[in-house]
């Protein structure tokens, strides 16, 4: 069945993937930008809207439900890395993370909820990360945010549930995007911190695990699936086996044990 679907960040990466291919399969999709001015790319519309701006999400969320009467999935993906330790990071920087990654995401959710709620239906699919499940080194608050997402989708799920509306919670792991030229670097690191060698060396290191990664079609594939699914799971993880498999091995070692594996990948004493 052909549905209208809102996806917050539709202009490059996992956004990008997830609109052409919901597009491809015949929906109505409407990817969104900060700059964007209501062109067609690749069978989808790019719209402009911007989390941090609660009138530029109300105005296109309004649009579109007058253009085509309902809004049956938001898919929350906007997002921006962080990068810096815990120390480095100062406030206008961690607010700026918190503000694209969990506030924006609320303030998308809340947005289109009277009209799921008015229909008896809706869907709701947040893009965390694996990176939720585990505090990375030199990467606190982006997996602060992550988990924020989760934590957040866990409580929406059974809040909406009685108005038939449904959440769920996307983790992908890492793949080809350019979120590495979106991250924020902590100005801290360029400002002679005693953690900016470790804080270089660890992004370089990302930097080329990301540039050796699977394809972000492959989110898009599954985003699909769950729009198709009438009882969606609360989580789906998405990315390399390895990746996907740290979930589980964490919630098995525990997270002492597992603190060492982390130091052990990142080359960390």
């Amino acid at each position: 069945m052909k549905k209208v679907v809102l996806v917050t960040g539709g202009s490059s990466g996992i956004g990008a993937s997830i609109c052409e291919r919901l597009a491809n399969e015949g929906h109505i999709v409407y990817g969104t930008s900060r700059n964007a001015i209501g062109e067609k790319i690749k069978g989808y519309t790019l719209v402009k809207l911007d989390v941090e701006n609660i009138y530029t999400i109300q105005a296109t969320v309004n649009e579109i439900i007058v253009k085509e009467g309902k809004i049956d999935v938001l898919i929350n993906n906007a997002g921006v890395g962080i990068m810096g330790a815990v120390e480095d990071c100062n406030d206008e920087e961690i607010m700026k993370a918190f503000n694209i990654n969990v506030f924006g995401l609320v303030r998308a959710s809340r947005a289109v909820l009277p009209q799921m709620r008015k229909q008896k239906s809706g869907l709701i699919i947040n893009i965390a990360s694996i990176a939720g499940h585990m505090g990375l080194p030199y990467r606190g608050f982006y997996s602060a945010t992550k988990a924020s997402v989760q934590r957040l989708t866990e409580a929406l799920r059974i809040e909406v549930a009685a108005f038939g509306i449904k959440a769920c919670v996307v983790d992908p792991g890492d793949f080809n995007t350019n979120i590495s030229s979106n991250r924020v670097v902590s100005k801290n690191v360029k400002g002679g911190s005693v953690y900016a060698a470790e804080t270089l060396r660890i992004e370089e290191m990302i930097n080329s695990e990301i540039n050796k990664s699977l394809d972000a079609e492959m989110v898009g594939e599954l985003v699909s699936k769950i729009i198709k699914t009438s009882n969606p799971k609360v989580y789906y993880r998405v990315g390399k086996f390895m990746q996907k498999f740290s979930v589980k091995v964490r919630s098995i070692l525990g997270p002492n044990i597992f603190e060492n594996i982390l130091k052990k990948h990142y080359h960390i004493k």
